[in-house]
């Protein structure tokens, strides 16, 4: 059997697959990015998976992760999958790469990654092109689910936040300044804490100050990530992820003021990485 898996910081996705791609079952796990988890934790949640009772049915195994862009972070993910899954072949691969071969359609495109985190490429259907690497939750991420966690809570703490939206903040979240920090600065996985925050976000979208800040960090996001592609007019430009999903209206009307050409939105990919990954292996 063949497990293919699309990983971001927050959940990952496996589908078990037997030799001809057709999808044998489903299941997922917490999210594998090697810049916010060790090897040896790595292993403690395989082993306590349900891939536990099929590892030794495994032939291959092909991880698309975030945070997987170097030999260095790839090992980190490389050295525990060999160990776990001892019978099979490991490849380790960037979430670009899943992004770009599950959106492709035979054409040049342009994908955007809104997940917890954020990215970009550019896939003319053999090669992979970066304008600039992923700068990550502190320095980046720009319109993901953590940057728009942290921009929700600079708002709160800085009293600036509109009353009716002050309420309702106040009746889903912590309001003690010492828990947030401590969750942000003493967790090694605060991007995904402060993604947390994103679903106020979205489920209060038509709300005038919500939907100023959805379309302002947009905005950003489609200049120094979309924009700085030479044929980004030109070219379609696709999206996945659970950010871009929920923010599927607001994406498209960025993408006319910059006159980009949206082409699919999709919040989980794998289905069509699968389809890509059997057709061209």
């Amino acid at each position: 059997m063949i497990l293919i898996a699309d990983s971001g910081s927050t959940k990952c996705s496996w589908a078990i697959c037997d030799n001809k791609g057709e999808i044998i079952d489903r299941c997922s796990t917490i999210g594998f990015n090697p810049y916010f988890i060790s090897s040896a934790k790595v292993l403690k949640h395989l082993e306590s998976c349900e891939l536990q009772e099929i590892k030794e049915r495994i032939s291959e195994v092909y991880f698309y992760g975030a945070g997987c862009s170097s030999e260095k972070m790839n090992a980190i993910i490389e050295k525990p999958f060999k160990k776990f899954f001892s019978r099979a072949n490991v490849h380790i691969h960037h979430d670009l790469d899943a992004a770009c071969f599950s959106m492709y359609e035979g054409e040049p495109a342009i994908t955007g990654i809104l997940g917890t985190g954020s990215n970009s490429c550019f896939f003319d259907g053999e090669k992979i092109y970066e304008n600039a690497p992923s700068l990550g939750f502190m320095l980046g991420d720009e319109a993901s689910g953590n940057n728009f966690g942290k921009k929700l809570l600079c708002l709160y703490f800085n009293n600036v936040l509109d009353e009716d939206l002050k309420q309702k903040y106040e009746e889903e979240f912590e309001t003690d300044i010492a828990n947030i920090n401590s969750n942000v600065y003493n967790n090694s996985r605060a991007n995904v804490y402060l993604a947390k925050f994103f679903p106020f976000v979205s489920d209060n979208k038509d709300h005038s100050q919500m939907h100023s800040l959805i379309m302002k960090t947009l905005d950003e996001f489609f200049r120094l990530h979309i924009c700085c592609f030479e044929d980004y007019k030109k070219v379609k430009i696709n999206f996945i992820g659970s950010v871009a999903f929920f923010l599927q209206e607001e994406i498209k009307k960025t993408a006319e003021k910059h006159n980009c050409t949206i082409g699919h939105i999709v919040k989980n990919p794998i289905d069509k990485l699968i389809e890509y990954h059997f057709k061209n292996r």
